[in-house]
């Protein structure tokens, strides 16, 4: 398999791994659970969901601003939006859904699977 082809490795019937790569470096982390909820999502909206950001390494989380122990970091968060789909909307089905950390921004969503920190 060529990198090209991993890089568009099936990871759900609506994802692949190219959608969580580093957009500095090519880098990828992705935790598990992060794309199945991910998955659920998509379901429940029954529209495609865009990954704005998936992993960052370090150097382009700390060129956006990221927090310094960004779930970013690790695979476990995605920066999302629907097109049609409110943020309001988004943002109560990810809840619903078990994603821990639920960050509401202009235009689009952040999502983590960390344990229990709510929204913001």
């Amino acid at each position: 398999m060529t990198a090209g082809e991993m890089n568009d490795f099936p990871l759900t019937k609506n994802f692949n791994l190219r959608e969580f790569q580093c957009t500095c470096c090519g880098q990828v982390k992705l935790h598990p659970l992060l794309v199945q909820r991910l998955q659920l999502l998509r379901e429940r909206a029954a529209k495609p969901l865009v990954v704005n950001s998936g992993y960052r390494c370090p150097r382009h989380n700390a060129a956006l601003g990221g927090a310094p122990q960004s779930y970013h970091l690790r695979g476990m968060a995605a920066d999302i939006r629907v097109a049609g789909v409110s943020i309001a909307q988004l943002a109560t089905w990810a809840e619903d859904l078990g994603f821990g950390g639920i960050g509401i921004y202009p235009g689009f969503i952040h999502v983590d699977i960390r344990p229990g920190k709510g929204r913001w």
